[in-house]
């Protein structure tokens, strides 16, 4: 499987997003497909839809040539994540787009502090959720635990950093 877009590609469409919508704009690009969260009172869906048509298919229709799914709220990314990763975590290409995921992430932390936080606590409600339905979450933490080292190593001060890790360190023993 190959990017649906290149990462130029993927720069050009994230810098236009955030100007436009004046936040922040994540974009995860990886073989299982093209991930774009962002926060508005607005549905930016056609935007990002036509934006994206003119970033990456100057002459195709994208309606026809790519699926689009679109969420309005945490509930239903976490829903559809469950559904995701239920399937996923029994897949080889899962380590891969753990992978790629959580060095993207890495990469566009400082711009992205705010949906990184939101997606640390839906990974958490989706572990937690697939826990509960008896599917095998082992990749799914080791994935979870990554992501979430890459936000508490982004912590500058030193005593709160401490203080999550320990935090964490006595959620995970109960």
């Amino acid at each position: 499987m190959q990017l649906l877009i290149s990462h130029q590609e993927v720069a050009i469409l994230k810098n236009f997003l955030a100007e436009l919508l004046r936040d922040e704009v994540l974009i995860i690009n990886t073989n299982l497909g093209l991930e774009i969260y962002y926060e508005s009172s607005y549905d930016c869906t056609k935007l990002i839809k036509d934006t994206f048509a003119i970033v990456a298919c100057k002459k195709c229709n994208t309606e026809d040539r790519y699926r689009f799914f679109s969420f309005q709220n945490e509930q239903e990314i976490q829903r559809f994540m469950n559904a995701s990763m239920q399937k996923l975590a029994g897949m080889p290409l899962f380590i891969n787009y753990t992978k790629s995921t959580l060095r993207q992430l890495q990469l566009q932390f400082e711009s992205n502090r705010k949906l990184i936080g939101k997606l640390l606590k839906i990974w958490d409600e989706v572990a937690r959720n697939l826990r509960i339905k008896n599917v095998s979450t082992h990749k799914i933490q080791a994935f979870r635990n990554k992501f979430q080292a890459i936000y508490i190593n982004k912590v500058e001060n030193e005593v709160l950093k401490e203080l999550i890790i320990e935090v964490l360190d006595k959620k995970n023993v109960n």
